[in-house]
């Protein structure tokens, strides 16, 4: 769900951060109980809450405005379960931009709890009494928790923001970014293995009242498991897709028919060579647009007989383009946004459109067989 967009970047609500919302009020409200009445106490839990995302989403930002202050492209922020994450579809160029666009998430947070730590300091100076207590331990607590979050991020094992210094260190030390993440993702299943054993552990020592806080344990060491494996795999793609161009996922385009070409005359399921789409070209030989060979397979034969390509076209102007010769990962970028398909250009003529589920499938016979198959051209029938 898509909460608001600042500088450019959207941010994003993932329905899983509500339970953990809910369990971040609990947690503050019972805490601030102990010293207030129930009402006082659910406002500043209220208030906490509150706060305590602004300073995830703040940290979030950090990341996302210096990475695009960087030249890298920065789709969304999305808040979740686990805290937030930037979504970025570029890599830094250097062990430098990796370095900083990491570490000032965890500066952020760093100075977001100096900033609740001077309000909970100078709160009992200058607000009255009445306001003054509930003020200053709402903003002491939120003050603590930056610092821990600061921490805790920076322990060095992907993907924290710590796993991400690392890698950029490494990176610089080694001169193999693919190596350097691979190191920080190894160190970041450690880190995954001991927070799971820490869950299991403190179940079993202090049962029933640690269970939630071995579960919490677990469930955290479980997910930073599988997104370390997820950065392996990234590795692991990122050095199959090395020099490779955009025709080497594409492979041999479908044929090509006129605007005017009657239905009945050509073979739908020939003319595009196990693709979705069918390329239309108009009397210049440019391509008008596409004819989907679900539709076409749709219609009755004599409904064909009465019918040109022109009556199913589908315009694709609104479509990305990549051409044959750019790097393969702008075409696996081009399907970052809403767009399931793109345009294929060879010289700045449009040729095709690709959907995601065409290179999906080519992008898995390569990692099977490592072989690609060239694009290549066929006339118009």
């Amino acid at each position: 769900m898509r909460l608001t967009r600042i500088r450019g970047v959207d941010v994003r609500l993932d329905v899983s951060l509500l339970p953990f919302a809910a369990l971040v009020a609990w947690f503050f409200a019972d805490r601030f109980q102990l010293g207030h009445a129930w009402p006082t106490a659910l406002t500043m839990a209220a208030v906490g809450c509150v706060l305590f995302f602004a300073s995830i989403l703040a940290h979030e930002l950090g990341h996302a405005l210096e990475a695009r202050h960087r030249g890298l492209d920065v789709q969304r922020i999305t808040l979740f379960l686990f805290g937030g994450v930037t979504e970025m579809h570029a890599t830094s160029d250097s062990p430098r931009d990796e370095f900083v666009v990491a570490a000032v998430g965890p500066w952020i947070s760093l100075v977001c709890g100096a900033l609740f730590g001077l309000v909970s300091t100078f709160a009992t100076w200058t607000l009255p009494a009445g306001t003054a207590a509930p003020v200053s331990e709402v903003a002491g607590l939120l003050a603590w928790v930056n610092i821990v979050l600061a921490v805790f991020n920076l322990v060095p094992g992907a993907p924290l923001d710590g796993g991400r210094v690392l890698r950029a260190g490494l990176w610089w030390l080694l001169d193999d970014r693919r190596r350097a993440l691979r190191i920080a993702a190894r160190c970041g299943q450690v880190l995954a293995a001991g927070l799971v054993l820490l869950g299991v552990r403190a179940v079993q020592v202090a049962g029933l009242d640690g269970l939630f806080g071995g579960l919490l344990w677990l469930a955290v060491g479980l997910f930073l498991w599988s997104a370390a494996r997820a950065e392996l795999r990234q590795s692991a793609i990122d050095a199959l897709l090395e020099g490779r161009r955009a025709r080497d996922l594409i492979g041999a385009l479908p044929r090509a028919v006129a605007l005017d070409q009657p239905l009945d005359v050509f073979d739908p399921q020939e003319a595009a060579d196990g693709r979705s789409l069918v390329p239309v070209v108009g009397d210049d030989g440019a391509l008008a647009g596409v004819v989907a060979v679900r539709e076409l397979d749709d219609l009755h034969p004599t409904d064909r007989a009465a019918r040109s390509a022109r009556d199913l076209l589908q315009h694709v102007d609104h479509l990305p383009r990549v051409g044959l010769d750019d790097d393969v990962r702008e075409l696996i970028a081009a399907f970052s946004g809403s767009s399931d398909a793109v345009r294929v250009h060879d010289g700045g003529a449009d040729l095709a459109v690709v959907t995601e589920r065409e290179v999906a499938r080519a992008l898995t016979a390569l990692r099977r067989t490592g072989r690609t198959a060239t694009a290549t051209t066929r006339a118009a029938s």
